[in-house]
């Protein structure tokens, strides 16, 4: 996949875990135990490998960085949240950070 295409996937998967964050009374209420934080996993992931990819990350201390915007991302929509009616939730930031550590890693294995 060229730069582009993982830089309008990386715009496609942020907006995506926006929507999804910040939608007032929305809640992750009728989902099974656990499946939430999968979800919350899952989308940081995404970010972070679209991250990685437009960025084509080479270097460990990159990857190190993306991790971190990602995750530092993800703090803020958890703070935010409480603004629209939404519950911040600790283990959802730890689920983003798990996510997006998988993200990077994917990246790496994919390019090593």
């Amino acid at each position: 996949m060229t730069p582009r295409r993982w830089r309008v996937l990386a715009v496609v998967s942020i907006a995506a875990v926006l929507a999804g964050s910040l939608a007032p009374g929305a809640t992750a209420g009728g989902l099974p135990a656990g499946v939430d934080k999968f979800l919350h996993a899952a989308g940081y992931a995404m970010i972070a490998l679209s991250l990685a990819g437009a960025q084509r990350a080479e270097t460990g201390r990159t990857l190190v960085s993306i991790v971190l915007a990602t995750a530092l991302l993800g703090v803020g929509i958890e703070v935010v949240q409480p603004l629209v009616g939404r519950t911040a939730s600790l283990l959802d930031a730890v689920a983003n950070l798990l996510g997006a550590t998988a993200g990077a890693f994917g990246w790496w294995v994919r390019t090593n």
